[in-house]
């Protein structure tokens, strides 16, 4: 079955678009004069976009500027939950215009959205629609306006290399997704996927801008740092995303982030301010 919620203020759309196995075929290209924010919590699509094939999966987002001509591709027998954010380019004041304007000249694919926080801003949008009117009046712009800041930063001062997935590439990805809990190590993947390790691991660092043992890392602390955000105990979160133990969770968070996991339940409990 294929659900959707639209949620509308002035120039902002949201879209909450969930589907069970029996998938959703609409395949019709079409385009629109919005911007979207395409944020996919879980599942995966292809997606044609002028001319580029972008395979969006679990916990990606992709940036498309207005009138890009699209088509989407859905596998079968696949379970998928998405949030979409449109807006027009009007919602922007001519100083941020000018500031976003390399964001919206072509579309930005980019991965591991919630290690980067990305879920958090698309979240944070979301939330202004169980707002009061007023308040979703003064929220909602700010919170838009924070998540493309986000992704301006996560380009320009971390860089963050946006991707065009390569097909093997997308496939190692969506097993990797599937099988967090799983003992997953590069033998495993050239065995199962019939490419040699040196080979797999140069596509992989070249598609995706990292090597597979430190992308599985992230999408573990990423899966992690939902599961706290759920309500989970960290000890359970730690098993729950594919750490054998609490001490080798604590030693990659802190090397990825610098800090204790427990910053996590800290985090959880804050609300965004505007």
């Amino acid at each position: 079955m294929y659900q959707y919620e639209i949620f509308q203020f002035e120039q902002i759309f949201l879209w909450d678009v969930k589907s069970d196995d029996e998938v959703f075929n609409e395949n019709a290209s079409h385009r629109h004069i919005e911007c979207e924010i395409l944020y996919m919590i879980d599942g995966e699509v292809e997606l044609q976009l002028d001319g580029h094939v972008y395979h969006i999966v679990s916990d990606s987002l992709l940036l498309m500027p207005p009138d890009c001509h699209h088509h989407w591709k859905w596998p079968s027998e696949r379970i998928s939950h998405r949030m979409s954010i449109h807006f027009l380019l009007d919602l922007l004041n001519e100083e941020e215009m000018g500031f976003f304007q390399n964001l919206l000249i072509k579309p930005i694919h980019l991965l591991n959205g919630s290690l980067h926080n990305l879920d958090f801003y698309v979240k944070a949008v979301a939330e202004c629609f169980l707002m009061e009117t007023s308040l979703q009046k003064i929220t909602l712009k700010s919170r838009v306006v924070s998540l493309l800041s986000q992704i301006h930063y996560l380009l320009y001062a971390k860089a963050v290399k946006p991707v065009v997935l390569d097909e093997r590439i997308r496939k190692v990805i969506v097993y990797i997704g599937d099988n967090l809990q799983e003992d997953i190590s590069l033998n495993d993947l050239s065995d199962r996927f019939a490419i040699t390790k040196n080979h797999l691991n140069f596509l992989f660092h070249n598609n995706v801008g990292m090597p597979i043992k430190k992308y599985l890392t992230a999408k573990r602390l990423g899966y992690a740092r939902q599961e706290v955000q759920c309500g989970a105990r960290l000890t359970e979160a730690a098993y729950q995303a594919g750490f054998n133990d609490y001490s080798s969770f604590y030693r990659a968070h802190k090397s990825f982030y610098g800090s204790a996991p427990s910053g996590m339940l800290v985090e959880s409990n804050k609300s965004i301010k505007s």
